[in-house]
């Protein structure tokens, strides 16, 4: 139904490409090329014609239970192109209209980033899944080179808007709440360099958090299938100015000037918008 939905919206605004916030395979990711969860949590289910599309997606905890290099290699993009998975990237994209000529100064830069590795429990002696750890080699060398690339990568930007997506909450009200550690190394560099919005997933909600504290803008879109886990009504200061315990999914519309976020839930029906401008 979701994804029925996400069809008629993606047709309406005519969109350019569609973000997936990680746990793209649960319960445990992807255990081999031929895993028919590729088909049946992704090919088969977004088959709408808006829909095919680039989609840009970061791995969740859920996936690194499974193949973590399958998700990020070619092998998946070579079953169907849409796919493109990796730890970190940013992707830039140009909000000139279609009759504007010469060079465009207007542009909006996601920076994704990969945020299971923060997380302190993933790590204990004590944890009783296997996560798929290959490819990240020390873990505080690892975590220290994304900080510092993201650092460097939204000092030097001149984007009209700049949004970090991760997999990981920063702030939240739903079941797993706020994640300390993104709280701790992540949140601090979107503040100083004046992100405008941090997407997220993990909860299974949709969630629009604004705190008097913070500059940034806190999205959360993961109920696009399982959800329903509880949202706690929060305090005052907690920033809370929507929250949807149900199944959903955010639309994104943007302009040189303007930035507009509707969340819907899975009949399409619009619960909530959040608009800037600049």
């Amino acid at each position: 139904m979701v994804a029925e939905q996400m069809g008629r919206v993606g047709r309406q605004l005519k969109i350019n490409f569609v973000v997936s916030v990680g746990d793209n395979f649960y319960q445990a990711g992807l255990k081999g090329p031929n895993d028919p969860k590729f088909q049946n949590s992704f090919s088969k289910v977004y088959t709408a014609r808006s829909l095919q599309t680039p989609w840009y997606s970061v791995l969740g905890n859920h996936d690194y239970l499974g193949d973590t290099l399958l998700q990020i290699g070619d092998a998946l993009t070579k079953k169907d192109n849409r796919w493109f998975c990796d730890r970190s990237y940013l992707l830039k994209h140009n909000l000139c209209g279609p009759s504007h000529t010469g060079h465009c100064h207007k542009f909006v830069e996601f920076f994704f980033i990969d945020t299971t590795p923060f997380v302190d429990k993933y790590w204990s002696p004590e944890q009783k899944r296997t996560f798929d750890w290959r490819g990240i080699g020390h873990r505080q060398t690892y975590l220290d080179t994304q900080l510092e690339k993201l650092n460097s990568g939204l000092s030097s930007s001149s984007a009209t808007w700049k949004i970090v997506i991760g997999h990981h909450t920063i702030r939240s009200l739903g079941r797993h709440g706020d994640t300390h550690e993104m709280v701790k190394q992540v949140l601090p560099i979107l503040e100083k360099l004046k992100v405008d919005m941090y997407l997220n997933g993990h909860d299974h909600c949709l969630e629009h958090i604004k705190r008097e504290d913070s500059t940034v803008h806190f999205v959360t879109s993961g109920a696009g299938s399982k959800s329903f886990q509880g949202l706690r009504q929060g305090k005052p200061e907690d920033g809370l100015q929507f929250g949807y315990d149900g199944q959903g999914f955010i639309s994104v519309s943007m302009a040189a000037q303007d930035l507009r976020i509707d969340f819907h839930d899975a009949l399409g029906h619009k619960l909530h918008q959040l608009t800037l401008h600049k």
